[in-house]
């Protein structure tokens, strides 16, 4: 859903001049709204979503889909993780700092927009176990031979990270917020069933353990992880900037489902490479509905109103406008998990191509 708000303008002008501005033509708002696809919701379920699991995921183009490299194709590979981020809600801001010039004066404008969902977690570590499972078997159609974890920190010693941190859980969520540019956005932190991730700081996943990276690189072993990340909007900013050059700020958060990765897509532990995507992978169909639930908009303030109208009429001082939309998305089980097992399963196909 756009939205668009435009500072008001001041001036030193006459007095009739200023009145007309107080009547109308200089405190108006503007706002674009883009109306939501109507889409039918399923509430999700891991019942409702059964034929889906049981249905074979069909991955979208990979060509080209992968950044840099994984060359551990011979080595004794095992996956130390399969991190899946879901997210559940976000914002995206723009902004126009006030602005002079002689003789007029713009005021500043600020827009934010705000959604958020609750997916089911039962239904969505379903999907993610359908996932790892759609994982394994493209590995081994690509002729790569994943190892057990346990089998080798047997024979080798401690992993190089240690996959000790618990993932989502029906009623005990785990999550994680990344800000990017002029939105932020949350995740549930997923795992397959029984399977822990790796730690995480602002570096990432740190430097792990220098010994075992040096002792795993001389035995030809190798640990992945392999961490999609699936956001559930997308998010669109004009910035932020001077009122003299940008009139407005305009925010949009639509529904789509886009993979994408947060750092790095597939990571060796002890060789360290890895691949991110070139670009989000974007199944298509519609799968939410975003309503609108609450909010601010600071045109239909009577006092902030009051405040800008007496600012022009005696200071000829341009008023400051903001708005704050907040949306409700409501999931479709059965195309939630349609949408986001095929781009898993993509995901899982461009990462078996970049071991052959």
């Amino acid at each position: 859903m756009a939205q668009r708000v435009g500072g008001t303008r001041g001036a030193r002008r006459p007095l009739m001049a200023a009145v007309l501005v107080a009547m109308g033509c200089g405190l108006a708002v503007p706002v674009i709204a883009q109306e939501a696809a109507a889409v039918a919701v399923t509430p999700m379920s891991v019942a409702a979503v059964q034929p889906v699991l049981q249905a074979e995921p069909q991955p979208l183009d990979t060509a080209g889909l992968l950044n840099g490299s994984l060359p551990y194709k011979g080595k004794k590979l095992y996956v130390a993780e399969y991190r899946v981020l879901f997210e559940v809600s976000g914002n995206v801001r723009a902004s126009t700092r006030a602005g002079y010039l002689p003789g007029r004066d713009y005021g500043a404008s600020s827009v934010n927009v705000a959604y958020s969902g609750e997916p089911d977690i039962a239904t969505l570590q379903a999907v993610v176990d359908r996932a790892w499972a759609d994982f394994q078997k493209r590995m081994a159609d690509a002729g790569v031979a994943l190892e057990n974890a346990e089998a080798v920190f047997k024979e080798h010693g401690p992993a190089v990270y240690e996959a000790s941190q618990a993932a989502s859980a029906p009623g005990a969520p785990v999550y994680e917020e990344v800000s990017l540019g002029y939105g932020k956005r949350k995740y549930l932190v997923l795992a397959p069933t029984g399977m822990k991730t790796v730690p995480r700081g602002f570096a990432g996943i740190g430097a792990g353990n220098i010994g075992q990276r040096i002792a795993y690189s001389k035995a030809g072993v190798e640990g992945l992880s392999v961490s999609p990340v699936i956001n559930v909007a997308a998010q669109e900013s004009s910035g932020s900037g001077s009122s003299i050059f940008n009139r407005g700020s305009t925010a949009n958060a639509r529904a789509q489902m886009e993979l994408t990765n947060v750092g790095v897509l597939a990571q060796g532990h002890a060789n360290a490479q890895g691949v991110t995507l070139t670009r989000n992978v974007v199944p298509p169909g519609e799968f939410a509905a975003l309503r609108e639930v609450g909010g601010y908009d600071s045109s239909k303030d009577p006092v902030v109103t009051a405040v800008n109208v007496l600012g022009r009429l005696a200071l000829g001082v341009a008023g400051n406008n903001s708005k704050k939309v907040e949306l409700a998305m409501d999931f479709d089980g059965p195309t939630t998990a349609k949408l986001a097992l095929q781009g898993l399963a993509t995901v899982n196909q461009a990462v078996a191509n970049a071991l052959k």
